[in-house]
């Protein structure tokens, strides 16, 4: 298998278990409440526009943590990024939080997977100061996406830029409970895939550009030492399926489990300790089925959409493009938009990976 139909397999993957995952998104009362809303999720599927429960109505529309709903005031979420969405937060309702997209459309935090990706087509390699301006325009533009959630750390930084007046690079920031997370880990996962596609070869040191690009990744939207280390764990396991040093998912996430042992149960929440020992153990569960692995993640509920991503990035890169079923990549609502992104990303990298200068 070459290393493109790894990465490329990879990418599908990675976009895939998002978007079957974000119909049942922080579903924490298992497949009965899964069955309620959907029965059982076989394919892409819009989510439902109410969720009894949903944390959204709770949480805070102008920083991190919980916070008063005011429909007059200006606010982050609304005003600055998720433009038009801040109906959709109000205490009073009770809406899903990705109620606003189509089967097949990703959330937020994939479509900056995307933003990434084209940074890294445009300069060659990760940029964080590139990547940095365009997350900035990216989430500050109304229209770029359609998502209505957006996670703490984004609110933390725009509040951060606007209220505080600090520089972009400064406003990464932390609230010790909710940044700390299975989120992010999407944005590395992406860092790390290319950075081991453009490796020359399979030394330590290729291996530690990858884990340094991970790493780095995570700094431009929060502060996350935490994040960091699992991100370069991580970006372990894909530049060994990647560069094909070895083709068994069961086996590139070995050593890794042993680092992060924790709760295996999908039902975990977002915080990292729990969700990343969760998101290896599916790895090795569905290790030879990719979409059977994505599907059985969507049906469990909890962290589930960017768990789906990580997840099926490394299942995708071990099974290879072409081994992924077709409706796997044609149920995507930015199918040919995502061809176009994957092809211009890959053919930058192999640009980089024939200059002697790497």
């Amino acid at each position: 298998m070459s290393r493109e139909d790894r990465v490329r397999g990879a990418l599908w993957s990675f976009f895939a278990g998002d978007a079957l995952a974000a119909p049942t998104h922080w579903y924490y009362g298992g497949r009965a409440q899964v069955a309620r809303d959907y029965g059982k999720i076989v394919d892409y599927t819009k989510p439902v526009l109410e969720l009894p429960g949903s944390i959204m109505a709770k949480s805070n529309t102008d920083g991190a943590g919980r916070g008063s709903y005011n429909p007059r005031k200006k606010t982050i979420i609304g005003d600055v990024i998720n433009h038009g969405k801040k109906p959709y937060w109000d205490p009073a309702r009770s809406y899903h939080y990705h109620c606003t997209l189509e089967a097949g459309e990703n959330t937020l935090e994939a479509q900056l997977a995307r933003v990434l990706m084209r940074s890294i087509a445009s300069s060659g390699r990760f940029d964080p100061n590139d990547f940095r301006k365009s997350y900035v325009d990216f989430m500050t533009t109304p229209g770029t996406h359609d998502d209505a959630y957006a996670s703490t750390c984004h609110r933390m930084f725009f509040a951060n830029l606007v209220h505080r007046k600090l520089r972009p690079e400064e406003c990464p920031d932390n609230d010790r409970h909710n940044v700390d997370t299975m989120d992010g880990l999407v944005l590395p996962t992406i860092a790390a895939i290319a950075e081991a596609y453009a490796a020359p070869d399979e030394s330590p040191a290729s291996r530690d550009l990858a884990r340094r690009a991970a790493a780095e990744t995570v700094r431009v939207t929060r502060n996350s030492p935490a994040l960091e280390n699992a991100a370069g764990a991580l970006s372990d396991i894909l530049f060994d399926l990647v560069v094909g040093k070895e083709t068994d998912p069961r086996k590139a996430v070995q050593a890794t489990y042993r680092i992060f042992p924790g709760d295996v149960d999908p039902m975990v929440a977002c915080y990292l300790s729990e969700s990343f020992p969760s998101t290896l153990q599916m790895a090795v569960t569905y290790s030879t089925d990719v979409w059977t692995a994505l599907l059985a993640n969507a049906n469990a509920g909890g962290e589930n959409v960017h768990r789906g991503s990580v997840l099926g990035a490394i299942l995708g890169a071990g099974a290879g493009a072409s081994k992924l079923p077709r409706r796997l990549v044609d149920g995507l609502a930015a199918k040919p938009n995502l061809e176009t992104e994957i092809d211009t990303l890959l053919r930058a990298l192999e640009r980089r990976r024939g200059d002697p200068k790497g």
